[in-house]
């Protein structure tokens, strides 16, 4: 790697080094201006040199939280991840990460910048006074953290400011209140007749999610075998009906059905 030092004033000195070349073959160059002794200057130099042999080298950008947030969340995104949770993904972005966050220049964000972001979150988060719940806040720390590791691979940052948030962020999830057999008898003869009878039925023998049983198609029902393959799955997005394919082979599967809920 190729580098020169020059004077710039009475203790200002210029970087210029070789920092690969593009795709025509053409060197590219990068300027950095060091104040203080040349001393200072050359170890700045030998440092950036260093890097550079190493693949460590971050060079400068203008690149802010908001304009990689907004990248982030219409090109990266989307790869292998439903549209409901890209849509999620922007609801976050929108209403908190940039509003609190969105102007300070991607490489100078730090723990400390994002420390104080989840204490504003815990206590004046919400549009309409108070806090977040714990679950939305890890929700954000989790999309966060993914944000910034697609900035790191980018070699837009040196390393992810999330390796230095102190904040404990641990979602505390309600208690599942589950229906007993009276319970569930109750409401299903509350429902007989109406055409939620079936769907309800449905989830309760089975324990398919609601988008699972909303999904379901005729041939994904095996009548004499007894099963259904479950195999897509119905989200709304953007007030929009979306059929999506299931992510995961655990979530793909195949499902024995009670012969009673079959002669139903």
């Amino acid at each position: 790697m190729r580098g020169n030092i020059t004077r710039r004033g009475k203790s200002s000195w210029r970087l210029k080094f070789d920092v690969g070349t593009d795709a025509s073959g053409k060197r590219i160059i990068q300027y950095e201006t060091v104040h203080g002794t040349r001393r200072a200057a050359e170890v700045a130099l030998a440092k950036r040199l260093n890097e550079l042999a190493d693949g460590r080298y971050v060079a400068p950008t203008i690149e802010t939280v908001e304009t990689y947030a907004r990248h982030w969340l219409e090109h990266i995104a989307p790869a292998g991840r439903s549209p409901l949770t890209v849509e999620r993904y922007g609801s976050m972005i929108n209403a908190h990460i940039i509003p609190a966050l969105g102007s300070v220049p991607l490489q100078k964000l730090d723990g400390k910048a994002i420390d104080r972001f989840y204490a504003h979150l815990r206590k004046d988060g919400r549009r309409f006074g108070g806090g977040v719940s714990s679950v939305t806040l890890h929700n954000i720390h989790r999309m966060l953290a993914q944000l910034l590791a697609s900035a790191l691979k980018a070699k837009l940052i040196a390393r992810s400011p999330i390796d230095d948030v102190q904040t404990k962020v641990t979602a505390k999830r309600k208690k599942v209140q589950v229906l007993d057999e009276a319970e569930l008898a109750q409401l299903l003869a509350h429902l007989k007749g109406h055409w939620l009878y079936m769907p309800t039925l449905l989830a309760a023998y089975t324990g398919l999610r609601r988008g699972e049983v909303l999904g379901l198609r005729w041939r994904d029902i095996d009548m004499a075998a007894g099963t259904l393959q479950v195999a897509q799955s119905v989200e709304v997005v953007q007030n929009e009906i979306v059929f999506t394919e299931l992510k995961t082979d655990r979530s793909r599967r195949t499902v024995t059905v009670p012969d009673s809920l079959l002669r139903d």
